[in-house]
């Protein structure tokens, strides 16, 4: 019977990552996620959990909390615990509460998945550089700037320029500069108008972070792809759509991504969503006017425009001709009551 793992994160992209790190090393693990303390409990209520894998900040119950919880059911059950938190009183923490294993975010690969192994008695795949047999002692980790993260980004893929842009598409940072300034705002505004509808689209399928736009040419190729609900990752530089390496470049940009959106959290920048002044909402934000909601004259007068006519005026000689229909029949112009003698005599 298969190893069960469960990987609890409520960053979809943390969670997919680790799982497909796990299916890396062919073990027949069975893995699930939960995106919550409390679901994990629910799942290790259904069936046996042999290896928990929780992120310590969690909505509700943090990792310390369920790991307490999970043990008082599971006595052998194994945990390695993730953060993205370098809070020393955390970390402290998280060693006092006995883990199996600790990494901090972003977490290394091999170390990982050497851990996983060890902790489940299985044949070693995976060398790890430095293997602790418990979780090590707290220490600060040097958490990088947004800036330094999209130097590297823009190093690792070789690219020209990477923008980081919230909702409204402001930069927030970036690293080396568009090949054509003149046009960036242009460029800017069309990205955001697509990433709105975009992000429209994907949550209708519940895939709110799942959608990638590449697009190519001779010179340069751009990237265009969401960080979170309210902000998004501009690359731009030569091959970066090439497709015989595009696997590779997305490793490294989904690992930028969850980066980037830890590097956002601590320094108080919201990642959710941002509301649009009804000002700068685009018309496919508004409903549609049905034909039934608009007056029987505009109607009337509207079904003339398209036809041939001899006289360029004719359109609206039938206009005043028919006359307007009031919204209030009760009351009179001075011409209808003038007809029916009931205006005063004029002077």
């Amino acid at each position: 019977m298969p190893y069960h793992v469960l990987i609890v994160d409520d960053q979809k992209d943390v969670s997919r990552l680790l799982r497909s790190a796990l299916e890396t090393i062919e073990q027949g693990l069975k893995v699930s996620e939960a995106p919550s303390g409390e679901e994990a409990i629910l799942e290790a209520s259904r069936s046996k959990i042999d290896l928990l894998i929780a992120d310590y900040r969690l909505p509700g119950i943090n990792g310390v909390e369920l790991m307490k919880k999970f043990r008082a059911r599971n006595p052998n059950g194994k945990v390695i615990m993730v953060s993205g938190i370098a809070d020393p009183k955390h970390l402290k923490e998280v060693s006092e509460a006995g883990a199996d294993a600790f990494f901090p975010k972003p977490v290394p690969m091999s170390d990982f998945l050497s851990a996983v192994e060890r902790c489940l008695g299985l044949a070693r795949t995976v060398l790890a550089k430095d293997e602790p047999s418990r979780v090590p002692a707290p220490r600060v980790e040097e958490r990088k700037g947004l800036g330094d993260l999209l130097t590297n980004l823009r190093r690792d893929l070789s690219a020209q320029a990477v923008l980081l842009l919230n909702g409204m598409g402001q930069v927030q940072a970036e690293a080396g500069h568009l090949p054509n300034p003149d046009t960036s705002a242009s460029l800017i505004a069309a990205l955001m108008t697509m990433f709105s509808a975009a992000q429209k689209v994907a949550s209708l399928i519940d895939r709110s972070e799942s959608h990638l736009h590449l697009f190519d040419s001779e010179d340069q190729d751009g990237v265009f792809m969401p960080v979170g609900p309210s902000h998004a990752l501009l690359l731009v530089g030569k091959g970066l759509s090439d497709a015989r390496s595009l696997a590779s470049r997305l490793d490294l940009l989904f690992t930028a991504r969850i980066e980037i959106l830890d590097a956002l959290k601590s320094i108080g920048i919201s990642v959710e969503a941002e509301p649009v002044p009804p000002a700068q909402r685009s018309a496919i934000d508004e409903p549609f006017t049905r034909p039934e909601d608009l007056p029987s004259d505009f109607l009337n007068i509207f079904s003339q425009i398209g036809k041939k006519s001899d006289d360029a005026s004719s359109f609206w000689d039938t206009a005043v001709e028919k006359g307007t229909t009031f919204a209030e029949p009760d009351k009179l112009t001075y011409e209808q009551a003038s007809r029916l003698g009931l205006a005063p005599d004029s002077a």
